[in-house]
């Protein structure tokens, strides 16, 4: 059953076709250059974070007495470094020859290439650090005195690798849109 208001909001969004009119040439260049911004502070956060892991998991290694500990924590700091390398493998990178030259497709590019990166965010950035968290949980567990306690205390890291699995498939999404509207400008021509 719809009210009233419903209907004329379903009315309105119907009439809205700004989200689907082909993007000016100015737009694109415009968002292609406040992506290339966003990548880029993206990837320095990133790797700021992964220093941050090593250097705690590093103390962890050095100082805690028990060895699934230490190992687990050897393992995440590996498994930091794989996920910067793949990072910076697969993110994309600015070519300003390709802008220069068509912005449109070079855009594009740019968007597919970072769409697919954040779609298999499970694989390369999640999955290396799953090791050394599992190892290092292992170590933990063994200090807690119930099951009940370490379950909970589990249950953290496992709501933020969801939380970022979650967020990641989210921005692929929207990525996915963006590439749509600009095939649509691109065909509109």
């Amino acid at each position: 059953m719809t009210s009233p208001n419903d209907e004329s909001l379903r009315s309105l969004w119907r009439q809205d076709s700004d989200a689907l009119e082909p993007l000016p040439l100015a737009a694109v260049k415009s968002r292609a250059t406040a992506f290339n911004r966003a990548i880029g502070k993206r990837n320095r956060r990133e790797y700021i974070a992964a220093a941050f892991v090593t250097l705690i998991f590093g103390v962890y290694a050095l100082i805690l007495p028990d060895m699934l500990l230490k190992i687990g924590s050897l393992l995440v700091i590996a498994g930091g470094f794989v996920m910067v390398w793949q990072l910076s493998r697969r993110t994309s990178q600015p070519d300003p020859g390709a802008e220069a030259a068509d912005v449109r497709a070079y855009y594009r590019a740019r968007l597919v290439t970072e769409e697919r990166m954040l779609a298999s965010v499970g694989l390369w950035y999640i999955g290396p650090l799953i090791p050394g968290l599992a190892v290092f949980m292992a170590g933990l567990g063994s200090q807690f005195g119930s099951a009940l306690g370490f379950a909970a205390f589990a249950a953290i890291p496992a709501l933020v690798i969801l939380g970022i699995w979650l967020l990641n498939r989210r921005a692929a999404a929207m990525l996915r849109e963006q590439i749509a509207r600009l095939d649509a400008a691109t065909e509109g021509e």
